[in-house]
């Protein structure tokens, strides 16, 4: 499994940070997930090693611009590919609305075979229940679209054991209806002890598979081989979880426990704690806090406000930096200023982060690239 920062920015792209979005690759299939679709986000595709024909499915956090801007237009580019099966695409009620008046008005059309799955919102997130059945009153009947509910578990269940994995969803708080991700992998097989066939005496051949699968094996000298004599115990499966924006995500805790990786955004620094929560967003601390409580093994940060430069930055050249504005450049009220500023990197969000953890912590710059480990 391995994940691929492809934007890592907030609110809006820059020259030198994409808007949000996240991919998967799958482990023991070729297939790739991905976690929102800012602005942009089929150009950092392209300037990747991913193959867009390989995603499969398709998760939207929320639907604010930043995580969502990049999806038509990524989704009429794959138009243009060979797809070899459905495209799944979830995401809060309002994305189906979203997808068919901007190919409608577009006059745009998708080749391929493809299925929103909307999630309902639950009394957690806070939407009238009115605005909910207005909107599905209007919706027709389609068979590329669904809803899915919150189950009794807290969890939305939205894909049960494909590509080896389950994904569920979690409300966390942000200003507007907004899911964390948590993907679950089988259970893997135990190892296989060749060198323990080998002292028996036993060649390996192509039965090892077949041994390595769990299956009894019978050799045509008439030996009987069974897997628990050469194969481990199985190995629990990883455990990741994408977070979208929030200023609480308290409610993964219980579905996050030991993670593997915890990908979380960090939007300001610890100074600015009170305007990232105005704003529905996390600072270093809050990361860390819930990375503590969830017991996770490493901890991703990424969704930066543009002030804070990558660190890859001072490397690149042909990267024209903006002049300083002169006089009040005070925003609207209700707008947040992510304005760069030309001394401050995310070194500054990682240091405060390493001060209250000592968990593995690393700052995401577009195309980070993160493997999970497999269980010994």
């Amino acid at each position: 499994m391995e994940l691929i920062f492809l934007g890592t920015g907030s609110n809006n792209p820059s020259p030198h940070r994409g808007a949000s979005s996240l991919a998967l690759r799958v482990s023991g299939t070729s297939n790739i997930y991905l976690f929102d679709c800012g602005e942009g986000t089929q150009i950092q595709i392209q300037r990747s090693s991913l193959r867009a024909s390989r995603i499969t499915k398709i998760f939207l956090t929320h639907l604010h611009g930043d995580h969502l801007f990049g999806l038509p237009g990524f989704l009429c580019t794959l138009s243009s590919s060979v797809l070899p099966s459905t495209v799944m695409i979830y995401g809060p009620l309002g994305l189906r609305e979203f997808i068919e008046t901007t190919l409608r008005l577009s006059h745009s059309w998708l080749s391929f075979k493809y299925e929103i799955v909307e999630l309902i919102p639950n009394s957690y997130d806070g939407v009238d229940e009115n605005l909910i059945k207005a909107t599905l009153d209007k919706q027709t009947k389609d068979e590329r679209c669904r809803t899915v509910t919150i189950s009794e578990d807290g969890r939305y269940h939205l894909a049960s054991d494909e590509d080896n994995c389950s994904v569920y969803a979690v409300s966390i708080k942000h200003r507007v209806p907004t899911y964390g991700y948590i993907i679950v992998e089988n259970d893997l097989p135990g190892k296989f002890d060749i060198q323990k066939l080998q002292q028996s005496g036993i060649k390996p051949g192509p039965f090892c598979s077949r041994l390595k699968a769990g299956e009894t094996v019978t050799l045509d000298d008439g030996r009987v081989l069974s897997p628990l004599d050469y194969v481990g115990p199985s190995r629990s499966g990883r455990r990741l979880v994408i977070l979208g924006d929030c200023c609480d995500a308290s409610n993964v805790i219980p579905f996050a426990q030991n993670c593997d990786v915890l990908v979380h955004e960090c939007t300001h620094d610890n100074t600015l704690q009170e305007k990232a929560i105005e704003f529905g967003h996390s600072t270093p601390s809050m990361a860390t806090s819930i990375a503590e409580k969830c017991k996770a093994k490493c901890l991703l940060l990424n969704h930066f406000s543009q002030r804070y430069r990558p660190k890859s930055l001072e490397d690149k050249e042909n990267v024209v930096k903006k002049p300083k504005k002169e006089g009040n450049d005070k925003k609207e009220e209700g707008e947040e200023n992510d304005d760069d500023d030309d001394d401050v990197t995310v070194d500054l969000l990682l240091e405060q982060a390493k001060q209250s953890t000592s968990k593995p912590v690393f700052v995401a710059d577009d195309f980070f690239t993160y493997t999970i480990p497999t269980a010994k």
